[in-house]
């Protein structure tokens, strides 16, 4: 009775699942499953929390959201699930080594006796023939020695081509986990992780850190007028604009969203701002055209917000200031640079 009551539940959700990614006009892929399922059965309060607030504010469910919450909480069961994999994997290979390696210390110990044998029978039968059976059996013996030695070296060798390809699997599922899927550059873990370690390396080698916040201007604009697919071209051409520019070093990320961040370790804060104008004047010469029809999208635009470490503060502060600075360059017209004095770019001719 229990067991029915489940999957009569369960059944419930799955329909509740559908139906809303119906209304909202979701495609009913497995992932978008996967995440409406975990929310009408309530068991992922912050993905319930974020959804609702999706639902609220009456935004549009874009492929790109949908992609960034399938990447936001469950992208993480793939690394957790290729960590029990390959420790599996692990287990039965070092399983294995310790077997071979047993047969090796028995023959080990037999090839000892052997020795240890041939000195006896040598001091007691030193005559021609019995020397000549001595011989033949320590060469009898050193051969099953060399093979199980040739044996063991096989298999470790195996071993280790196996846990070389573990390590990389490993490391080709995280880089999939901290990649954003629509443009090929660091999604939001990679960036808060990358910031982390440059704030904790700024303070330890007494070297500037800047971070630039950059948005794209009027982008809900675009997206209601020509389309999410058109939405994409963008985010990924700005991504593309971001990712030339940026020094060696520097990590850009997609912050979320049309919003994304450059890391910029050991990068002082006028050199992060030339490069922010960079950045900006590259967006603003581009002509994009629509790649479905030919159609002119109009001038795209970007405004940026810069902020420099200060010896002491959190991360979140440093977010904060260089998100206000954002927030200035967008106040004060878009389609400029703020940095931290207040300073704003002029705006080039459009």
């Amino acid at each position: 009775m229990n067991g029915r009551l489940l999957g009569n539940e369960g059944r419930e959700f799955a329909l509740k699942a559908l139906d809303l990614m119906d209304q909202f006009g979701i495609a009913p892929t497995p992932e978008n499953y996967a995440v409406w399922v975990c929310f009408t059965s309530d068991t992922n309060p912050e993905l319930c929390e974020t959804l609702k607030g999706h639902i609220q504010s009456g935004d549009t469910f874009s492929e790109t959201i949908n992609n960034e919450l399938f990447e936001q909480y469950f992208q993480w069961k793939a690394i957790q699930d290729a960590i029990l994999e390959s420790g599996g994997a692990m287990c039965r290979e070092l399983g294995a080594v310790q077997q071979t390696l047993q047969a090796a210390e028995r023959d080990t110990a037999a090839y000892g006796k052997a020795l240890e044998g041939a000195s006896h029978e040598l001091v007691a039968s030193p005559d021609a023939p019995g020397m000549k059976k001595l011989v033949e059996s320590l060469v009898s013996a050193t051969a099953r020695m060399q093979r199980r030695s040739q044996a063991l070296e096989d298999r470790l060798q195996a071993t280790s081509n196996e846990v070389t390809q573990l390590r990389s699997n490993l490391e080709k599922v995280r880089e999939e986990a901290m990649t954003d899927a629509l443009t090929g550059i660091a999604n939001r873990k990679r960036f808060d992780e990358s910031l982390r370690r440059a704030r904790r390396d700024s303070e330890t080698k007494k070297q500037p850190l800047s971070l630039i916040l950059c948005d794209i201007d009027f982008f809900k604009r675009f997206n209601d007028t020509w389309g999410h697919q058109t939405g994409d071209q963008i985010i990924r051409f700005v991504a593309g604009c971001l990712t030339r520019h940026a020094g060696e070093g520097h990590l850009v990320a997609r912050y979320g969203g049309e919003e994304f961040g450059i890391v910029m370790p050991n990068t002082a804060p006028n050199v992060a701002e030339q490069v922010a104008e960079k950045i900006r004047k590259t967006v603003e010469s581009k002509k994009l055209l629509r790649k479905s029809t030919n159609e002119d999208l109009g001038n795209i635009t970007v405004s940026l917000g810069i902020a420099t470490y200060q010896d002491g503060e959190s991360i979140e502060d440093l977010i904060e200031r260089s998100d206000s600075n954002l927030y200035r360059s967008k106040t004060e017209g878009r389609n400029r640079t703020t940095v931290d004095d207040g300073r704003t770019s002029s705006r080039s001719a459009a």
